[in-house]
């Protein structure tokens, strides 16, 4: 995306350089003409040749230095001005700089004027020809209309700079807060998780204080019961451990009361059957053994069939749904799919749960991939690994 700070920059190298270059030397030569024509003669000639042609090469020249002294360009213009006309193309090529880049409340008209005026008063003294003659009537039209005419293209070109750079700025703005968005339904999301991370890890430790509570007090047990008792204790210390490493962060607030247990596999029929209630049609396939998958994977697969079931609803009402979920040797796969509506209305944060889907994934180490597939509408899958970390 282009930066705010290089419009300008992009504006002086767009073809209007050479458009400048060239109206100043048309210019040149259009008070050069008479010259040309051979209608200045007599011994003083080649003097009067000179005054007319060296200022407005002095002017021309000058604009080699527009961008880096324009007001001082334009100072060294109006002097040419009181010399030769032949400089007016130089001076209108200013004019125009200086509405672009300076200050156009009272600076830019003042250096108009003083072109203008610079012209009347070469008018004024000159000898040869009187303020109000037809030539020097056309001259100082030009000079006026070219002065003002040149300091409202300055200004037209200064305001379509300022529109690019405030819908520049728009875009901008829109996009830091999609970002924004973005990363703050990242964060909820994981804050979820590591809610649900945090009960269930609470759940643990406290069935090892049980077991170990239960060894501390009781000498009666035997070897097989103290045995079994010390393997339930490792067991569910495993998995205690299993969750606080994938735990992102404990973000439980003061004062909030423990979340019911958080749902796994086990509760898809119930999660079919709220589907139903609701009007949705959704046929539900299951493979494998369920009971085989770690909690935590069960936990998240369970989550993204919901918010499959969920996406589906929001942006294709009334169509039917097919889910199925496979268990397998290594790894749990979820595919859910749904012809697109013809009329897929519009949800407050869209996108978002899809975004949760991929974050909860993404901490088991699984893959995720979504969207619109030829013959099949819309379509969710996901792969889960059921390996425990050591």
């Amino acid at each position: 995306m282009t930066d705010i700070a290089d419009l300008r920059s992009e504006d002086s190298s767009r073809p209007w350089p050479a458009v400048a270059w060239t109206v100043a030397v048309l210019g040149w030569l259009y008070y050069m003409t008479p010259v040309f024509a051979g209608r200045v003669d007599g011994p003083s000639a080649p003097a009067r040749i000179a005054l007319i042609a060296l200022p407005g090469v002095i002017a021309v020249a000058a604009l080699a230095w527009r961008h880096r002294r324009p007001w001082g360009v334009a100072l060294l213009i109006m002097v040419t001005l009181l010399l030769s006309p032949a400089g007016l193309g130089a001076a209108l090529v200013i004019q125009e700089r200086l509405a672009r880049n300076g200050d156009r409340r009272w600076a830019t008209p003042l250096a108009g004027v003083g072109m203008v005026v610079a012209t009347l008063v070469r008018l004024l003294v000159s000898p040869d020809v009187g303020p109000w003659r037809m030539a020097s009537t056309v001259e100082l039209s030009l000079c006026v209309i070219g002065v003002v005419l040149a300091m409202l293209i300055g200004l037209l070109r200064t305001s379509q700079v300022e529109l690019q750079e405030q819908r520049l700025s728009a875009e901008l703005a829109r996009a830091d807060a999609e970002v924004a968005r973005l990363r703050e339904a990242r964060l909820a999301e994981r804050e979820l998780i590591a809610r649900e991370m945090h009960d269930v890890v609470a759940h643990r430790i406290s069935l090892v204080a049980m077991h170990a509570g239960a060894l501390g007090y009781r000498d009666d047990l035997l070897g097989d019961e103290a045995r079994e008792t010390v393997s339930l204790i490792q067991a569910n210390a495993k998995a205690a451990l299993s969750e606080l490493r994938a735990m992102l962060t404990t973000l439980r607030g003061p004062g909030e009361a423990p979340a019911e247990p958080q749902p796994t596999l086990a509760e898809l029929d119930a999660l079919l059957a709220d589907a139903e209630a609701a009007g949705q049609k959704v046929t539900l396939s299951k493979v494998g053994d369920f009971g085989a998958v770690p909690q935590r994977v069960s936990r998240h697969t369970f989550r993204i069939v919901q918010e499959g079931l969920t996406n589906a609803r929001k942006h294709a009402p009334g169509v039917p749904v097919s889910a199925a979920v496979e268990v397998g040797s290594s790894a749990v796969r979820v595919r859910i799919s749904n012809p697109l509506a013809d009329l897929a209305p519009t949800a407050p944060g869209a996108g978002l749960g899809l975004l949760g889907v991929a974050e909860r994934v993404a901490l088991v180490g699984g893959s995720v991939t979504y969207g619109a597939v030829d013959g099949e509408g819309f379509v969710l899958e996901a792969e889960l690994p059921i390996k425990e970390p050591m």
